[in-house]
């Protein structure tokens, strides 16, 4: 079969005018394999631009697809167009014209673009499809109308845009205004769905959405779920569960109580103070080290489904707990569940036993009294006179940390500190001796609080001295990897509010602990980007973030 003057149809707007577009060749023939036939000339065409890309590839799976005919006195021309065209965007136009009943005319690696789930999960996902009752009887749920429901979530893609695409007839939308979904935390409108995760990342329900004014909080929202039902509820919590949740819920505790169900949740301050104890805040640590699983779920939500994560046109809100719902069941179906590395009863054990420490440094700060401000007591110096401090792996501070969160922050944080100390070195304090000269072993540093320009926290981390440690055989400098009876970090403590705890350390120590042990032995590594700060006008003109070294 061949096809003479073969030309492409593409609307780039559902209200613009439809061009069409010359092929590159005068025959195309559906078996011919050489590559360097396999090309067109796109054209696309509205009332505002035109884009054309020369010798664009034909995908094999469409060579056999009947796309138009026209005679070459029908060809439209058009010169001098950008040559700048999306690649998916024809790709679009040739799947979106043809059956799709037939999904073997969609190249499998180019589904992902616009669903969730591969080609065989599609066809698997549409057998659950029953019928939906409309006002005559019922109306049956055809691929085309799987597929642009995918495509709306996957991509967040406009109801104009889809409705152009897959030739839907424009509908009214309707208008709504409701003074519950304000919410003041967030400075606009919001509903607001509440998931149940188990531990492993599986979806068992997602709840709602709720308004989000005062009334609406997280324990209202949890009480009115007990209240009204109560027998789906019983079907995931029985007597003696767990369930670990943040602060929010803290005025539901009671009743988790009653029912037998043990909560989790992390420490308040008390009254007058102004950090966690050492014992709140391991036991804070502990709760959302397990705890994260939840909020990694809520991401995935927004990151498949795009749609999930914008602002929704009101017509949709109806739906909104069933789009929700729907995306929580793909998830569960077709995407993996959520492991953690290493994850296995030794490091649940070395968790609870950490957490039972007592934190010697702080105790050692208090009973010397040296969180005064009496530079008699301290040595300043630079991080490069700073010789003996133990060179360390991101492995050993991951372990330390108990995680990843504060090493991702952590270059931000010594960027930020030496742009306020208006410094070019990173520099620390030394404990004087009684020759007045610095003792090795302990350091003090202070640094500014990610949350008040006004606060600065200072920290102290007791370190054991290179002499007696695992040594590279290729560079002949100590570098410590994992956790030992004798580590190289022996004790830190921060005077921010979760600074007391000895299970995994504050953000503010990590980034010190980063800087000296690991970020100034490297040859290359990756800092903020200080564009921003560089291109726009500050009235204060405070001096902008230098670089680490």
């Amino acid at each position: 079969m061949y096809f003479q003057n073969l030309l492409i149809r593409f609307r780039h707007r559902h209200n613009s005018t439809v061009r069409h577009l010359s092929c590159a060749m005068t025959h195309i023939d559906p078996c011919m394999k050489e590559d360097s036939l396999l090309f067109l000339d796109v054209l696309v065409q509205n009332c505002n631009s035109a884009l054309a890309k020369d010798n664009h590839k034909i995908l094999p799976d469409f060579l056999g697809m009947y796309v138009d005919y026209r005679k070459d006195e029908d060809i439209i021309s058009i010169d001098n167009c950008e040559k700048d065209i999306l690649p998916i965007e024809f790709l679009v136009n040739v799947m979106l014209n043809s059956s799709l009943n037939e999904l073997h005319s969609i190249v499998y690696e180019d589904f992902g673009c616009f669903s969730p789930v591969t080609k065989e999960q599609f066809q698997d996902l549409f057998t659950y499809c029953d019928r939906v009752p409309c006002e005559n009887g019922y109306r049956y749920v055809s691929k085309k109308d799987l597929l642009m429901f995918l495509c709306k979530l996957r991509q967040g893609l406009s109801d104009e845009f889809l409705k152009a695409i897959f030739q839907y007839p424009s509908r009214q939308a309707t208008s709504l205004a409701v003074a519950t979904s304000y919410s003041f935390h967030k400075g606009r409108h919001l509903l607001k769905p509440a998931l149940i995760v188990a531990p492993d990342g599986y979806i068992l329900e997602i709840q709602g959405p709720y308004f989000s004014d005062a009334s609406n909080n997280d324990a209202a929202l949890l009480q009115n779920e007990f209240n009204n039902e109560a027998a789906r509820m019983n079907e995931w919590f029985r007597e003696n569960d767990i369930i670990i949740v943040d602060r929010g819920y803290r005025d539901i505790m009671d009743l988790l109580t009653r029912l037998g169900i043990t909560c989790k949740m992390p420490a308040f301050l008390q009254t007058g103070e102004r950090q966690l104890s050492t014992e709140d805040g391991n036991e804070s640590r502990l709760v959302t080290k397990n705890r994260w699983v939840v909020e990694a779920r809520n991401g995935h939500l927004k990151s498949i489904f795009k749609f999930l994560a914008q602002v929704m046109q009101i017509q949709h809100l109806p739906n909104l707990g069933d789009f929700y719902r729907i995306a929580g069941a793909i998830i569960n179906k077709y995407h993996s569940l959520i492991h953690m590395d290493e994850a296995n009863a030794a490091l649940a054990q070395r968790l609870l036993e950490k957490a039972k420490e007592p934190n010697v440094v702080q105790a050692l700060i208090e009973v010397n009294n040296l969180h005064t401000r009496n530079a008699q007591r301290w040595v300043r110096l630079s991080a490069d006179q700073l010789q003996d401090f133990p060179v360390l792996t991101l492995e050993f501070l991951k372990n330390l940390t108990c995680g990843i969160y504060q090493l991702e922050l952590s270059p931000s944080y010594i960027q930020d500190k030496l742009q306020r100390d208006q410094l070019e070195e990173f520099q620390v304090e030394m404990l004087r001796n009684q020759n007045r000269l610095s003792e090795p072993g302990l350091m003090r540093v202070r640094v500014f609080s990610r949350f008040r320009n006004a606060t600065k926290h200072q920290l102290w981390i007791s370190y054991r001295p290179i002499g007696d440690g695992e040594v590279d055989e290729n560079d002949g400098i100590e570098v410590y990897n994992r956790l030992e009876d004798d580590p190289p970090i022996q004790g830190y403590y921060c005077t921010c509010r979760s600074g007391a705890r000895t299970l995994g350390t504050c953000v503010h120590v990590t980034s010190v602990l980063w800087f000296l042990g690991y970020a100034r032995n490297q040859e290359n590594v990756h800092l903020p980007s200080t564009r921003m700060i560089e291109t726009i006008k500050d009235a204060r003109n405070r001096p902008q973030q230098m670089n680490l070294r």
